[in-house]
């Protein structure tokens, strides 16, 4: 049993809080190794679910435990470096891990088509505002475009007007402009609408 299972062990965590630890280890390690390296390329990249992942593990370690932030990172790194002293991750357990991670943390559905043009459109202009018409702020403005298409696409399929797709946007944006901005992981998802065929 490893150094981290062994602490936790003695806090009488239930089992399933042990084993969710250790897969936000295994996860990490997977995460890293496709960051920088051919390994696990076979799987469906992690790093952005796998940190939620390892962020509702750990508040739910904090509760359990009265623990620190710090303290059950410093348990899951001790884990991480147990593992990685194995230098083999059983496929089976990274699939196992995979499983319990969409059922611990599922990834939020996706954002609408209306809600990611209005967002897209709202960090172009930030970006001119900063920079000027560079290649970022055009970007942007393009990929803003390109949503707002495909929202009166799915619009009419839906049947929409263009009058009430530009509404929706309109109040997306506003949305998002109140709340100054969307995170980034939402963005990046936004972009990925983008250019999905």
């Amino acid at each position: 049993m490893s150094y981290l299972l062994t602490l936790l062990a003695a806090t009488a965590l239930s089992p399933q809080s042990v084993e969710d630890v250790r897969c936000v280890a295994v996860l990490g390690i997977v995460a890293f190794e496709q960051g920088h390296g051919p390994e696990w390329r076979n799987v469906a990249p992690v790093r952005r679910n796998g940190e939620r992942f390892a962020g509702v593990v750990g508040e739910r370690l904090m509760k359990e435990t009265g623990q620190t932030r710090e303290a059950v990172k410093s348990l899951i790194v001790a884990d991480v470096a147990t593992l990685q002293k194995t230098k083999d991750l059983p496929r089976r357990e990274v699939d196992a891990c995979l499983e319990r991670m969409a059922v611990v943390a599922p990834p939020p559905p996706p954002p609408s088509l209306p809600r990611c043009a209005a967002a897209m459109a709202v960090a172009g202009e930030a970006v001119k505002a900063r920079e000027g018409l560079s290649k970022g702020a055009k970007d942007l403005a393009t990929l803003a475009s390109v949503l707002a298409y495909r929202a009166k696409v799915e619009g009419a399929a839906l049947g929409k007007s263009e009058a009430q797709v530009a509404a929706s946007i309109a109040v997306e944006r506003a949305a998002v402009t109140s709340a100054g901005g969307i995170d980034d992981e939402e963005l990046q998802r936004c972009g990925e609408l983008a250019v999905a065929q």
